[in-house]
């Protein structure tokens, strides 16, 4: 999550080199969903809940942000004026963590967010073990939230990858009985390291309870200078390349690929140079570029207006309401790509 940072780490040997043969198949060979969404090759594919496909084959759902836990009494939820301002962009997906233990009327303040800035709900199940509050939010929702995520960022907050399969294995299927029509997303990793991701992968495949699309936090930008950040801004092809390649020989399965969390710095401030207007719209806009040509299904800013990275990290100055060089370069993408309404 935005505000944090992350800890480098070495890849065990096997899966170094199992990752060089990944990129080497990702640079050079064709994957079975390297179309857009709209063109023969993928419009079978069934969309996921909320998901259109707009102008080009691009999924609607690329237009994202997060409402994350609030740091300030001002934010996306206290705030009339930035619902309106991401209703009025276009913005289509809100992913909201809904705290553990949390009474409905916080759930409906979450949920009165998303539905007054008109975007669709990704819920993020912030506490996996806590199995009845789970189902009751989940049946609680309904149709309101038909998109949730299983956990947040397990492999830097320390869940081995056995407690979080066996988790997995356990409540997924309890919350699809519960609630038939939502889609159920994991790991939801920061691919610090891929293994995660690797036994994730083997571990649903032998137990056959298959997540309904694969998610990764991407922050490209920990502690280096603006010129290589700005090198690094459509460095996600790669990686979401490497994700499909995995789920494709591990599973068999072209599974939907979302990017749930993403912007330049993670850092706790991040990088000044992210208040640069000129840097935040070009970052912001190559990256979204190279998820819509890597078929990406679904993204999300982080993020909207909690004051994370004491407010560097926002689409909005929450003292204001105004919208930030962010908010612009993703509203003019949006207004490129969505269909007219005339």
């Amino acid at each position: 999550m935005g505000g944090r940072f992350f800890k480098q780490a070495r890849l065990r040997v096997d899966f170094a080199l199992l990752l060089m043969m990944l990129l080497l198949l990702a640079s050079c060979l064709p994957t079975q969903s390297s179309q857009p969404y709209g063109t023969p090759q993928t419009q079978r594919r069934a969309l996921l809940p909320g998901q259109q496909v707009w102008s080009q084959g691009v999924s609607s759902l690329l237009f994202g942000t997060n409402d994350t836990q609030e740091w300030t009494p001002q934010n996306i939820e206290t705030q009339p004026t930035i619902q309106q301002a991401l209703r009025s962009g276009g913005f289509t997906l809100i992913r909201s963590f809904f705290l553990d233990n949390a009474t409905d009327s916080a759930v409906e303040a979450r949920m009165h967010t998303i539905e007054s800035s008109g975007a669709a709900c990704l819920g993020v199940i912030t506490n996996i073990f806590h199995v009845l509050y789970d189902l009751h939010l989940v049946k609680y929702l309904g149709k309101r939230c038909l998109l949730y995520e299983f956990g947040n960022e397990p492999d830097y907050t320390g869940i081995p990858w056995e407690t979080y399969l066996a988790q997995w294995n356990r409540l997924i299927p309890q919350l699809r009985r519960v609630n038939p029509q939502a889609k159920f997303i994991g790991p939801v990793v920061t691919l610090e390291q891929f293994d995660y991701l690797v036994y994730f992968l083997q571990g649903v495949k032998s137990s056959q309870v298959f997540p309904d699309a694969l998610s990764f936090h991407w922050y490209p930008c920990w502690q280096i200078d603006q010129a290589r950040c700005m090198g690094l801004a459509d460095s996600i092809s790669a990686r979401v390349r490497t994700v499909r390649i995995l789920a494709q020989r591990i599973l068999r399965e072209d599974l939907p690929i979302g990017v749930s969390e993403w912007n330049f710095d993670p850092g706790n401030p991040p990088a000044s140079y992210g208040d640069n207007a000129s840097f935040i719209t070009q970052f912001s806009q190559r990256a979204l570029l190279a998820m819509i040509s890597s078929n990406v299904a679904f993204a999300c800013q982080f993020d909207a207006a909690s004051y994370s990275g004491y407010g560097h990290l926002d689409l909005f100055n929450v003292a204001s309401s105004q919208p930030k060089p962010q908010y612009y370069a993703i509203t003019r993408l949006i207004a490129r790509y969505r269909p007219s309404t005339r």
